[in-house]
């Protein structure tokens, strides 16, 4: 019951705040406050709820900032003239290109049934436990697992590769990882018939790769 009433408590004393304090420092600050929360509000919104990785943030962020600092270098000094400018800057900003969405080429989608099927049939099987909002992971994928030479080697040993995609905390995902004795990703397993699942290092490099895929 009190989270109910939380969101609307703090929003009305946020908007209080400014008709019941004068001192300039203390409406600054607090402006900054409700500045670095909104930021993190939003980065929450798309690398939490919508597992999107945006850089995009910190140029609206500094692109709002410096219209305000040209209002009141003009003498501009009321924030509820200054504030309702700089959002329709930022929001009339011109929308960066829209990158291509990434092939998956080998990679198929993780399920149980299909790593299953793949592992009956005699078939080694790699599978990346990966996350959005996983640093590690896309370091991993841009450097060692997308590259050419890599991909080479998994084609050569005839490895189906799957993705395993917790962005959102997929429970049978979650499942998985915890038949491997794993609560966190990355997790990087090599399937391998009639043998015991090989766990590799969160941190991969491609000599790693080729170590594992030695091991069939």
């Amino acid at each position: 019951m009190m989270r109910r009433y939380a969101a609307p408590a703090i929003l009305l004393l946020a908007l209080a705040f400014p008709l019941a304090v004068h001192e300039p420092y203390y409406l600054s600050f607090a402006s900054r406050i409700l500045v670095y929360a909104l930021a993190a509000t939003s980065l929450n919104l798309v690398l939490g709820y919508g597992g999107m990785i945006s850089f995009g943030h910190a140029a609206f962020l500094g692109t709002g900032a410096y219209v305000s600092s040209i209002l009141i270098a003009e003498g501009v000094t009321s924030a509820w003239i200054g504030w309702p400018v700089a959002v329709a800057v930022v929001a009339g900003s011109p929308p960066a290109p829209k990158a291509l969405a990434a092939e998956n080429g080998p990679w198929q989608a993780f399920t149980p049934e299909r790593l299953g099927e793949l592992t009956a049939s005699g078939r080694a099987v790699f599978v990346d436990f990966t996350a959005a909002w996983c640093v590690t992971c896309q370091v991993n994928k841009r450097l060692v697992l997308n590259t050419e030479s890599v991909q080479q080697a998994f084609a050569q040993s005839n490895v189906a590769l799957l993705r395993a995609d917790w962005t959102r905390r997929d429970p049978v995902i979650g499942q998985a990882l915890a038949a491997l004795g794993r609560n966190g990703i990355p997790v990087y397993v090599l399937y391998r018939p009639g043998r015991e699942p090989l766990l590799l290092p969160e941190v991969l490099q491609k000599s790693t790769i080729a170590d594992a895929l030695a091991t069939l």
